[in-house]
């Protein structure tokens, strides 16, 4: 991270100038997946053009981009996918991606281009196989590995919930003799697209859930690799589904863009208000209206993370007594 960057950062830190240093973008809706608690499937009725694409991302380079998640959907879905990576890894942009990961191995020359491949995965093989159809195990892992060989860093990711806490251990004993790490997070009812969709069947009861979690902290103290949270999202999934209160960097250095070109501060907020629109407004208008007000239902495992070193809350990285 070069100087301009941190003192941009250190600029919105204290609430003097934001910057859309870090940027989340779902490129497409379209998903070669049909998993069913998702309501992500089909493409965005506007989803941007290529060119829309490349020019809203110059012009957040130039606000001071210099980290983007591609997400989906799944992105390697986007029939302009390689495109928009090239484009981003030509101006330094350190790019990463949200994938099923089933689309890895023939995307391989866009892959290779990342820096970090993260992979979902909903338990062993039958847990995984049951969400998201027959046969999307094998694929996921052989995704994993074919970016894994092509020298890109992989991290899987696993939501918790009531369709695998019995197999969690199962998957974190794949994970470690494979050598991959995993960021476990507890499932929650979706605040995607600002609709009406119900996915409390799928969460946990918040004691059991807490149980689960409690394995998992003791797997990770105990040395073990596959743990790849960081002890503040442990920590603070130990409070779940109970509000606790976060510092957030959501609108100051970070914002999430959907297909359509809107804008938001964050990813996990309702989306009803579709205003902040960079095809229509530009980038810097967009970013500039954004909402800076952090929320106490942070539960996603690197967002919390990010927050409490963004808020200097050095000792919730650390383990507890």
């Amino acid at each position: 991270m070069g100087p301009v960057t941190i003192a941009r950062g250190v600029a919105a830190r204290l609430g003097l100038r934001p910057a859309p240093i870090s940027l989340g973008f779902e490129i497409t809706h379209l998903c070669n997946l049909e998993c069913s608690y998702c309501d992500r499937h089909t493409p965005a009725p506007a989803e941007m053009t290529l060119q829309q694409i490349l020019a809203a991302l110059e012009e957040f380079h130039a606000l001071g981009l210099r980290h983007i998640s591609l997400d989906g959907g799944e992105p390697l879905a986007h029939r302009s996918v390689a495109e928009v990576v090239s484009f981003l890894v030509e101006r330094d942009v350190r790019v990463f991606m949200n994938t099923n990961g089933i689309l890895v191995p023939r995307r391989i020359d866009v892959v290779r281009r990342l820096a970090r491949v993260k992979i979902s995965l909903d338990g062993p093989g039958g847990c995984h196989d049951a969400m998201r159809g027959a046969g999307s195990w094998d694929k996921a892992v052989r995704g994993a590995d074919a970016a894994r060989e092509a020298g890109v860093e992989v991290e899987l990711t696993c939501v918790v919930g009531r369709h695998n806490a019995d197999h969690i251990d199962e998957l974190l004993d794949f994970a470690r003799a494979r050598g991959y790490g995993v960021v476990l997070q507890p499932a929650r009812n979706s605040l995607f697209l600002g609709n009406d969709r119900d996915g409390s069947s799928f969460q946990l009861e918040p004691e059991r859930l807490r149980d689960v979690f409690a394995r998992i902290e003791a797997r990770k103290r105990s040395g073990d690799p596959s743990i790849a949270n960081g002890w503040a999202s442990l920590r603070h999934y130990r409070r779940f589904p109970d509000d606790v209160e976060l510092p957030c960097a959501a609108g100051w250095i970070n914002a999430t863009l959907d297909p359509e070109g809107n804008l938001y501060h964050c990813g996990q907020v309702d989306r009803s208000d579709r205003s902040h629109n960079v095809v229509r407004l530009g980038v810097r208008a967009a970013f500039e209206g954004l909402t800076r007000r952090g929320c106490t239902q942070c539960w996603c495992a690197r967002v919390v993370e990010e927050n409490h070193a963004w808020g200097g809350r050095f000792l919730r990285m650390l383990p507890p007594l």
